[in-house]
Formats: C-alpha cells, structure tokens, sequence
C-alpha cells in the first residue's frame, strides 16, 4: 500500500475531507448555539432549599443552545438530583428551557440510611426526626411503604402516631405506636409523654389485626391498666402485656 501513489492520494483526500466535516461540524454548531441560546431556564416544582440549589449547579452545567441541547442527557442530570423524583426536560420556542420536577414525598427513615417515599422508592437523602423509622428487608420497599399507609389510615383517625415498622427476615410485621396527645402542649411546654405501644402482627392479615387493636384497645385498657404490648396473632384474640404481668383478653 505505502508504494502506491494513487492509493495515498485518495486516502489523504479522504481524511482530509472528515476533518474538514468534522470542523465544519464544530463551527455549526457554536454558530448555532450563539444565534440560538437559551435566555432563560425554569425550573417548576423544587420546594425543598436542598433541591433549589442543587438546580443552580444543574443549570450552569447544561452545554448547548435551542437546537444543540441534549435533553435526554439534560434530564438525567436533574434526576441525578436526591430529592428529584422525575424530571422533564422541554423547549419552548424562542430561546426558552422549562424544568418540571417531580419531587419525593417522604413517608420513613429506612434501615436508618435512606429515605423512603409514598411511592416505595428509596432516595439519598439522610432522614429526619419525627419520620416513622423503618427497618426491614431489602426489597420489600414497595410493599412497605403501602403497608405503612394502611396502617396510617387505620391509626390516624384514632390518634396514634406510627413510630417505628419492624420487619423480620421471616416477614413477621411489627409496629410501635405512640398516642398524640388530645391537645397540643401550650407554647414552651414540654410536650405529654405517652407510653410506647407495641403491635406483633405476625405475617397474615396484618390490617385486620390493627383494626382489631383498635376495636379493643379502650377496653383493655379500662380493665387491666396501661399496655405495652399487645399480640395480634391469634386468631380470634390477643395477649395483652403490662410493664409488670401479662393479661390474656
């Protein structure tokens, strides 16, 4: 090949017009984001501080004008985000960008590292105080977090407040609850203290037996003082527990 003249020729030729595509390439497209950039960014629906300025950095980092812009590559970057669900990314002519994100709602802390939101989703961000803490097996996010919200439907209405879910290797469901207080503490008080009540729910029909729990919490109460913990697994009963003592109802 190299003792072929005509041969060199043309693949000199040949290289000689990629590169001059490739720089033709170049200067179109800075031609083109200079006649057509963007003017200006929005960005709808970050609420939280955290998200606001994570979208700052975002929108500094994006490369490109109307025509040249990657939006697919541009919408992953939003969702790299951590409190960013999902995002989309859209032009709107002349020179506008328009960021719609969709934000985690937080429902629990998880295993104490992560956030888990309504949707059964684990997101990075470091949980917070007051949040149902979780901790369960990897994997059963989705069914957790519906769990939790029957729970809370059932509880809620009756003035308890979720304070842990405890799920066994083996599946077996346990839940801690604390009372809300009737009425809220006056300013600068100390907030009243209730007991912890703990749930064993065992693994079957674990909403039946926080209705149960509820039916019969009064009662129970009313006859053997203040509990601790009940037992739900029985099938048509439970076993109350005192600090001291343990009352079968």
């Amino acid at each position: 090949m190299w003792d072929n003249p005509r041969l060199l020729n043309r693949i000199s030729a040949a290289l000689f017009l990629l590169a001059g595509l490739a720089a033709g390439a170049a200067a179109t497209r800075a031609i083109t984001e200079g006649l057509f950039p963007f003017r200006q960014v929005t960005v709808l629906g970050a609420r939280h501080t955290e998200t606001q300025r994570a979208m700052t950095g975002v929108v500094r980092s994006l490369q490109g004008g109307f025509f040249t812009l990657d939006l697919e590559a541009s919408r992953r970057a939003f969702e790299a985000v951590p409190w960013v669900r999902q995002a989309t990314v859209r032009r709107l002519w002349p020179n506008r960008l328009v960021v719609q994100v969709q934000e985690h709602i937080p429902a629990a802390a998880w295993n104490g590292q992560q956030m888990l939101d309504t949707h059964g989703e684990l997101f990075d961000v470091r949980p917070w105080a007051g949040l149902p803490r979780i901790h369960a097996p990897a994997g059963m996010e989705r069914e957790v977090a519906r769990r939790l919200a029957d729970f809370q439907t059932i509880l809620t209405p009756e003035g308890w407040r979720i304070e842990a879910l405890q799920v066994s290797p083996r599946r077996a469901w346990r839940v801690t609850l604390r009372e809300r207080p009737a009425t809220p503490a006056p300013s600068g008080a100390a907030s009243e203290s209730h007991v912890a009540v703990s749930l064993e729910l065992g693994r079957e029909k674990l909403s039946e037996r926080v209705r149960r729990f509820v039916l019969f919490h009064a009662a129970a109460v009313a006859s053997v003082g203040e509990i601790t913990q009940f037992d739900l697994r029985y099938p048509n009963g439970f076993a109350a527990q005192q600090a001291k003592g343990k009352a079968r109802a």
